[in-house]
């Protein structure tokens, strides 16, 4: 019997747990699932409770961007050809460190060069032996001018003594002048007092030949005045002459300058020097050969030098994007050839134009390159931010 009783008692222990499981509904369940220490009136709590809210992210949509094949452009690159004929010699002159000029092969593929560094050299003696006689020339016309300046000094110190002499002269007359009126005065009172019986008619001629006298004196000083200024104006004619000489002579040593710098300069293209720094990338040209200026569009070059130290990553946007590519816009490059590193760097500048037969803009970025692992002619994919619409 006891057994019996606590079977029953057991039994409905159960069926009250059931019924109070089904009024909690699910929640409870869930709940006494997650914490099951919990006792049944926290569970009905936890099923009364209201509903959570849902709560969506306000995230913003990430920029759009556009993904293109790119390659790898040099930052500048130039063909340089002849400017005068001759023939290559087989050595360059390059400037030490110290200083000093040394002899060094033609330029070849591969070497990096200076900017103005010579790559080769052509022999023109024709035109070094021009150049000699220009220089003689020059030496001839400024001797010229040495002695038309000299010839100047001298004819300016004659125009100075003859207006010394002028001065003197002009005292002459003056003094002259004052003997002229004193025998003057003399003539005629003595001319008076001889009239009147004072004196004797002997006393009266001697002072009338002294009259007579000093007006010889007077005109004698003009007259010599007279030819002092004619002296004068000669020498300033002559001063006039030798200026004009001079600055012949200085015209004439500015056309020898000038010959020689024209000289100079054509023999300046017998070096065919490097534009920039950078690296040769071609040769075409061997020590002895006969170079001359390009005779058309096809004629080859003598080398290729192209900057690395920037290189440009160079792209083509389809139309439909090409009006989003923004100056400034963030690109990432990665180059394939080198592990598919990601470089960062913008867009430095585009064509504005699109390419009729391909319908698309080229795009250009600018990267430094001081280690030179970018190599021109290389592959990249590019990947730029466009701007929102």
């Amino acid at each position: 019997m006891k057994r019996y009783l606590r079977t029953v008692t057991w039994f409905a222990a159960g069926v009250s747990l059931l019924v109070l499981a089904g009024c909690a509904g699910p929640v409870a369940a869930t709940a006494q699932k997650d914490s099951p220490s919990k006792s049944a009136s926290e569970l009905a709590k936890t099923a009364a409770a209201p509903p959570a809210s849902e709560v969506k992210p306000n995230a913003e949509p990430a920029p759009k961007t556009t993904i293109q094949p790119a390659r790898i452009e040099p930052f500048e690159q130039a063909p340089l050809y002849a400017k005068i004929e001759g023939y290559v010699h087989k050595t360059r002159t390059l400037t030490a460190d110290d200083g000093q000029p040394v002899q060094a092969p033609i330029a070849d593929i591969g070497d990096r060069v200076d900017e103005n560094d010579v790559l080769a050299e052509i022999s023109v003696p024709e035109m070094e032996q021009e150049l000699r006689q220009k220089q003689a020339l020059y030496a001839q016309a400024k001797a010229e001018v040495e002695q038309a300046a000299q010839a100047t000094i001298v004819v300016q110190k004659a125009a100075e003594s003859a207006a010394a002499r002028i001065r003197e002269a002009e005292a002459g007359v003056a003094r002259a002048d004052g003997e002229y009126q004193r025998w003057e005065a003399e003539r005629t009172r003595i001319q008076e007092l001889a009239t009147s019986g004072s004196v004797s008619q002997k006393l009266a001629d001697e002072t009338l030949n002294q009259f007579r006298a000093a007006d010889a004196g007077r005109q004698e000083v003009a007259a010599k005045v007279e030819s002092v200024k004619a002296a004068l104006g000669e020498a300033e004619a002559t001063v006039a002459k030798s200026k004009a000489d001079e600055a012949g002579a200085a015209a004439r040593l500015e056309v020898a300058q000038a010959n020689i710098d024209h000289m100079q300069a054509l023999l300046g293209y017998a070096k065919i020097r490097a534009p920039f720094a950078g690296i040769v990338t071609e040769r075409n040209v061997d020590t002895g050969h006969f170079v001359r200026p390009p005779q058309g569009s096809g004629s080859p070059s003598l080398f290729v030098v192209v900057r690395t130290d920037v290189v440009r990553i160079v792209t083509d946007i389809p139309e439909l994007e090409a009006p989003q590519v923004n100056i400034g816009a963030r690109a990432m490059i990665r180059v394939q050839s080198l592990g598919g590193e990601e470089i960062e760097g913008q867009v430095t500048r585009t064509a504005w134009v699109l390419d009729p037969s391909s319908r698309t803009l080229r795009t250009e970025i600018d990267l430094p390159n001081p280690s030179g692992h970018l190599r021109p002619g290389m592959y990249a994919t590019v990947r730029i931010t466009l701007k929102a619409e």
